[in-house]
Formats: C-alpha cells, sequence, structure tokens
C-alpha cells in the first residue's frame, strides 16, 4: 500500500463517515440493524444521520448482507462487505477505511446501534474537527469509579473521528478491541466531548427493553 497519500498535512476538508453494521447481534438474539425506533430500522436511522453530516457515507456490511443491502436500497450510501466480521469490530473499522477515496481527510466511525445519539450531537463532533483538524475526537462520558472517594474517569469511544494521519494505523486493526489501541496510543491528541447517549447501545435484551419502552414514550 502506498503510505505517502496518509502524509498530507491535517485540514478540515473532506469527512466521510463510517457506519458499522456488519456483528451478528449474538447477544441480543436478533439482527439489532433491524431493530426498528421511529418506524425504520437502526441501520437506515445510522445512515440517515451520517447522510446529514457528508456526501461520503459507507455503511459495512457482514452477517445476514444481502438482508441489509436490501434495507439500504434508495439511500446514496456506499456498501462496504466485511467477509471477515466475525474476527471483530476492528476487520469492519480496516474495511471501512480501505474503502474510502483518497481525497478523504477524516473519518467518522459510528455504530448501528448507537440509538440515543441525536444529529446534532455528531453535527457537533464534526464541529469540533473542523475546529481541531489534527486532533482525534469522540465521545465521552464521566462515570464514577470510587464510591468513597468520589474519583471520576471518562469512559470513551465512537463516535469518533479520525484524522487522515491515523488510517495506516486502522487498517493494521486486528480483534475485538476496535480502535480502542489507538485511542490509547494517542491519548494526548483526544478532544473529547461529553455524550452520555453514545455509551447506551443495543447488545442485550434488556437493552432491547429499554429501546421498546422509549419508543412507547414517544408515541404517548
Amino acid at each position: 500500500m502506498n503510505q505517502a497519500k496518509y502524509q498530507e498535512m491535517d485540514k478540515a476538508g473532506k469527512l466521510a463517515v463510517i457506519v458499522l453494521a456488519a456483528g451478528g447481534s449474538s447477544r441480543l438474539g436478533q439482527p439489532k440493524q433491524l431493530v426498528e425506533l421511529a418506524k425504520e430500522s437502526l441501520i437506515i436511522r445510522q445512515c440517515r444521520h451520517a447522510l446529514a453530516l457528508s456526501e461520503q457515507v459507507f455503511c459495512v456490511l457482514g452477517c445476514q448482507a444481502p438482508l441489509m443491502s436490501k434495507q439500504l436500497s434508495g439511500l446514496p450510501v456506499s456498501e462496504v462487505s466485511n467477509e471477515n466480521w466475525q474476527q471483530g469490530m476492528s476487520s469492519s473499522i480496516a474495511a471501512g477505511i480501505a474503502a474510502l477515496p483518497y481525497d478523504i481527510d477524516a473519518a467518522m466511525i459510528l455504530l448501528v446501534d448507537q440509538w440515543q445519539l441525536a444529529p446534532a450531537e455528531l453535527q457537533r463532533l464534526k464541529q469540533t474537527w473542523q475546529s481541531h483538524p489534527g486532533n482525534i475526537v469522540l465521545a465521552g462520558a464521566s462515570c464514577q469509579v470510587n464510591a468513597e472517594s468520589g474519583a471520576e474517569k471518562v469512559k470513551k469511544g465512537p463516535p469518533v473521528i479520525f484524522p487522515k494521519r491515523y488510517f495506516p494505523e486502522l487498517l493494521a486493526l486486528t480483534g475485538e478491541q476496535g480502535a480502542k489501541p489507538i485511542l490509547q496510543k494517542y491519548q494526548h491528541r483526544l478532544k473529547v466531548l461529553e455524550l452520555p447517549g453514545a455509551f447506551i447501545d443495543l447488545d442485550t435484551p434488556q437493552q432491547l427493553q429499554q429501546l421498546l419502552a422509549s419508543r412507547e414514550n414517544n408515541k404517548s
């Protein structure tokens, strides 16, 4: 691979959004991508939110890819096939990065099941990157880790925007950790936005009940 194309100066130019939707939802017991909220599946919802940020949206598919592809029919989204989806999130991130055009300056990684994120919050991430194009911009949430001392730490995770300089390391990711090793390596380059909703996802039946309860509350 030609590494030279990744050595350009950081700039707030073209942002791509990579929606990760390749997982098998083994703990949930049904495809999380197809769970509906506000009368649309989560895969459509997240891709639609992504399209509000950029014309360059890439959706990584793996498990039941033909079924997921049907959901995306009519959306101006580039589908990316990850045949190695069972190897974990890292393989999907690498597949998404590999699919990006040359002229992309940064990529946002967005999970298909981050259902509580609002478009305005994603816009805040984009605007922060535009102001700090050399930094990794990501979601954070404060959490208490010691009841006696009151000590807190900040959880960090997607959605996360990686400038182009990090693409080679994203392409080399392996395993289940996703991009965590890169975030740990470059802690001094992180811009963290307080977005607690980013850490409410859909992995278990209990979390599905929370989503369904929210859906019913919105109806009333």
